[in-house]
């Protein structure tokens, strides 16, 4: 479950990266910038939630992948 969310956060916040950084064209009814820091901020929450979670899942700090 944690390795699911861990690739749901990096898309996120690549996703994010690109329509801050890499596109120029603009939406009529959004600010693209501001769209693109929220999704790379819930990328990074939504990864460290996903650390947190497989290191808590085994005890030792390593994952079993069971």
């Amino acid at each position: 479950m944690a390795g699911l969310l861990a690739i749901g956060a990096i898309t996120s916040i690549g996703l994010g990266a690109i329509l801050t950084f890499a596109v120029d064209w603009q939406w009529a009814t959004a600010d693209r910038p501001l769209v693109g820091l929220i999704m790379m901020a819930v990328g990074f929450i939504a990864l460290a939630a996903a650390t947190s979670l497989d290191r808590q899942g085994s005890g030792t700090g390593r994952s079993t992948g069971l």
